[in-house]
């Protein structure tokens, strides 16, 4: 997904806002690191998860456990967690950071997420969130 169809997505989800974040590599897309993601991680809380849980009552999604959260499948292409790696939503959710109007996980959140999971496109993401930063000056901010 590039970054037009994230939005679009995101839309259709129809999520409430301030309830959610976009983790991982689509908010890597968002940031201008990646220029396309394979599917979004949403981490939600409140009414954005009750909204998750509608779509599986609709039987318009799936509902299981993740390694360590809820997780809501909704096609194959979103995922929506009721935390992240163990961490409550709530928590997660309130480090947002706004990138091309969408609220996204901190980047420093998704460069510790990526290091502790450590699989080899991990590795490869990390090493463009390095080259990004060092064009940037070393930055975490949103932008």
């Amino acid at each position: 997904m590039n970054l037009e169809q994230i939005h679009a997505r995101l839309a259709a989800l129809a999520l409430p806002p301030g309830e959610f974040v976009l983790h991982s590599s689509a908010s890597l897309v968002l940031r201008g690191i990646l220029p396309e993601a394979v599917d979004l991680d949403i981490v939600a809380r409140g009414p954005a998860w009750s909204r998750a849980l509608e779509l599986v009552a609709a039987t318009a999604a799936t509902l299981d456990r993740g390694r360590q959260d809820l997780r809501v499948k909704v096609g194959d292409d979103v995922e929506i967690y009721d935390g992240w790696l163990g961490e409550p939503a709530a928590a997660v959710v309130a480090r947002a950071e706004v990138v091309a109007g969408v609220p996204c996980a901190p980047l420093a959140d998704v460069i510790a997420m990526k290091e502790r999971l450590d699989r080899p496109k991990d590795r490869r993401h990390l090493a463009l969130i390095r080259a990004h930063l060092q064009e940037r000056g070393g930055r975490l901010d949103a932008s």
